[in-house]
């Protein structure tokens, strides 16, 4: 899909070092003998595409398959050990990676092919990452990353407070020093700081209607979750209605169940387009610590769902 964050380079299709690079992991994948790259798509997809389109589709191919011998040889895999693939699977990533022109997308498909390929690896790869990869633009991967590098920063700055914490616990005297909290006010700074440019300096160029349209299909798709919302008590409420001829009636009304429903259906993302409040990325928090003065920072709004954390995996190197 998207490609609006960075391009790939152009790869100059010749029967050049890089070509018979990606021609031998290709072999590999595919557990086949290859005269080059430029007929894997052929041989794939048939005549689907012509001449010109199937030339710039092998380009993003040998662009992706590059980078997966460098995955492997980075985890000291030599090609020849790496595992092939069933072809069902080799089908969905080759479709998805040579249609794909973002520099950042493309990094994913050859992690998660590296990954799938790799004989030690214990990460879970499923067969459904490559049509969620398939499902992204390149925002919608911006994104996961932002809040998956916000979490992991997030953790090392409490693995740091418990650490000063512990050591406070040991000696009264320490902890009510100025230098402690002067300790806590700046670490929390410090992450403050980084989470304010980590934001800025990645989601600066887009519109906040693309963001939230983002945010949207990233719903959708079950990688992220809004924050737990409290159900609301008695969302039916049973009564007794009077009918003619003084018969009562017991019913049952369940407006207030349908207008939550909506809501939820809202923030799912499905009616996002019908929406005049567009849906942000960050929202502002106070620090944890009380004695710290600076008032506000931000954070993501959302959280990973358990289906985006092992995606993420089998897409990093």
């Amino acid at each position: 899909m998207g490609s609006e964050v960075t391009k790939a380079p152009e790869v100059t299709l010749i029967k050049s070092e890089m070509e018979a690079a990606a021609a031998r992991v290709a072999e590999r994948a595919m557990n086949t003998t290859l005269d080059g790259v430029s007929g894997v798509l052929g041989d794939l997809f048939g005549g689907w595409f012509g001449d010109g389109i199937k030339q710039w589709r092998t380009r993003r191919l040998i662009d992706t398959l590059i980078k997966t011998k460098d995955h492997l040889e980075a985890a000291g895999i030599p090609i020849e050990n790496a595992k092939s693939l069933p072809m069902g699977e080799l089908y969905a990533i080759f479709e998805g990676c040579s249609k794909q022109e973002d520099i950042s997308l493309t990094e994913m498909w050859s992690a998660l092919l590296a990954n799938a390929m790799n004989p030690t690896n214990d990460k879970y790869i499923d067969p459904s990452f490559s049509r969620i990869l398939g499902n992204l633009s390149g925002l919608d991967a911006a994104i996961l990353k932002y809040i998956k590098d916000f979490n992991r920063k997030r953790e090392t700055l409490s693995a740091t407070q418990r650490e000063i914490l512990n050591k406070a616990q040991t000696d009264r005297q320490i902890k009510g020093e100025k230098s402690f909290h002067e300790m806590i006010d700046k670490i929390e700074k410090e992450f403050s700081e980084w989470a304010d440019n980590e934001h800025l300096s990645q989601f600066s160029e887009f519109s906040a209607e693309n963001i939230s349209y983002s945010i949207s299909n990233l719903l959708r798709m079950g990688l992220i979750y809004p924050p737990e919302y409290t159900i609301p008590e008695n969302l039916i409420q049973v009564g007794i209605q009077k009918k003619p001829r003084n018969e009562n009636e017991l019913v049952a009304d369940d407006r207030r169940l349908r207008a939550y429903l909506r809501a939820m259906n809202d923030q799912a993302g499905a009616a996002i387009e019908k929406r005049s409040t567009l849906q942000s990325l960050v929202t502002i928090v106070r620090p944890n610590w009380p004695m710290i003065q600076r008032n506000e920072t931000i954070q993501p709004a959302y959280s990973l769902s358990g289906l985006a954390i092992r995606f993420l995996l089998a897409c990093s190197p």
